[in-house]
């Protein structure tokens, strides 16, 4: 009953006073902040979580689809859902770092479904390393833009909201950049989606979707280039894993020599295909994201076709993801903290599964995280370039699902299970 009021004070006020309402709920258990269950917490359980510690979030979208955007929290997307309070919430956050007063946000983050980054995380340009410095654990740290500072949020219906942010980044040669970062988070409705995805969404098929527009404009009084130093815009999304989840990358075809290796395992050897974690059929590559082994892929601007699907079988949903991706030929910044010798032949699209690191059996948060790349920016004095990228989650039968994911990916219900892997 508690939640059936409390959602109908969001509608009534657009979404406007979520956290005010939610704290006499008494919908989360002091001692389960952490996130291990494969039945995922209700939207509801995680209002109830912003209010009892003080997380500024508000929602957006309408009838019985939401998602929460906090503007204290880098103007991320923390989570959504598609069926109201009772629903699943289908963001990872990390609970634990955001109930705690003596977090370090520049070492950890708390997650979100879509959030701004800003790189090269590694390799000579960093700026998420001092000057010089060597690259490991102990001198990471997250620039405070992206990490503990808040957002300014510029202007909002019930629908969108608009924020900005102006800062310095200094890269691990000692250049500075001057930015603007600008972000524009739209709820897109089944009207929208249909038009986007160029197919009829099933009516018994529940969805909640959404874009962010990231745009980042040069403030300095030069020009970014491969000599001085470049960065990117990186959108990174966190969700739930567990033992039925599998992330699928449709790729390009084409001979090795002309387009690189079709998938990267740039961070860890656990993804190798004898593990069983990765899949690699002649149509796209199947990764699965249990958060059982610290793992991770990458695929180059030369195979990636713009869209990266992941199938959750243990709670029904299939999420899509969309980019835009300049055509041409383009540099792309390597994230590596290994220094390489082709700092521009880096990823456009990565999927990282977190977990205890092989051979040991330390425990570790079980979320993994789709990330998409823009181009390295070679942006001259007060010039900008955006990065646009889609989410959508569907819940239904498995029937409508890959119904859904054929359409967009030719990737069938059975390839989603893994039956035909």
């Amino acid at each position: 009953m508690c939640q059936k009021k409390l959602m109908k004070k969001f509608q009534a006020l657009f979404f406007a006073a979520a956290m005010l309402f939610a704290g006499g709920c008494g919908l989360i258990e002091e001692a389960s902040l952490r996130n291990k269950d494969v039945h995922l917490r209700s939207f509801g359980q995680d209002l109830t979580f912003f209010s009892k510690y003080g997380i500024d979030a508000f929602l957006l979208g309408e009838g019985s689809s939401y998602i929460a955007v906090s503007p204290h929290w880098q103007a991320r997307v923390l989570t959504s859902t598609y069926g109201g309070e009772d629903a699943p919430s289908i963001g990872w956050i990390d609970r634990s770092l955001m109930a705690d007063a003596k977090r370090d946000l520049q070492v950890s983050q708390p997650g979100g479904e879509d959030r701004f980054w800003i790189g090269p995380q590694g390799g000579d340009f960093s700026i998420f390393f001092p000057d010089s410095a060597v690259q490991n654990d102990d001198n990471w740290r997250i620039p405070a833009a992206l990490a503990s500072e808040p957002w300014t949020l510029v202007a909002r219906t019930r629908t969108q909201a608009k924020f900005e942010k102006e800062a310095e980044f200094r890269n691990s040669k000692g250049n500075t950049f001057k930015v603007k970062a600008e972000r524009e988070v739209s709820f897109l409705n089944r009207s929208d989606v249909s038009k986007i995805l160029g197919i009829e969404i099933p009516e018994a098929v529940n969805m909640v979707a959404f874009q962010s527009f990231n745009k980042l404009t040069n403030l300095g009084e030069s020009a970014w280039s491969p000599d001085n130093g470049m960065l990117n815009i990186s959108v990174q999304s966190c969700f739930n894993a567990n033992r039925g989840v599998r992330v699928f990358i449709p790729y390009r075809p084409g001979e090795q020599a002309k387009f690189g290796d079709v998938v990267r395992d740039n961070y860890f050897e656990a993804a190798s295909a004898e593990s069983g974690r990765l899949v690699l059929t002649p149509e796209y590559i199947s990764f699965l994201a249990d958060g059982k082994n610290m793992s991770g892929i990458g695929v180059s601007p030369y195979r990636s076709e713009g869209i990266a699907l992941s199938y959750d079988s243990l709670n029904n949903i299939l999420t899509v993801i969309l980019y835009i991706k300049p055509s041409g030929k383009r540099a792309y910044l390597a994230n590596s903290w290994r220094r390489s010798a082709q700092p521009f032949d880096g990823d456009a699209i990565s999927v990282y599964n977190n977990g205890p690191l092989a051979r040991t059996s330390a425990s570790a948060e079980r979320y993994y995280e789709i990330s998409t790349y823009s181009p390295a920016l070679n942006l001259a004095k007060g010039k900008s370039q955006f990065h646009l990228q889609r989410t959508f989650h569907f819940n239904g039968s498995e029937y409508d699902l890959g119904l859904i994911a054929y359409k967009l990916a030719g990737i069938s219900i059975g390839q989603l299970r893994g039956e035909s892997l």
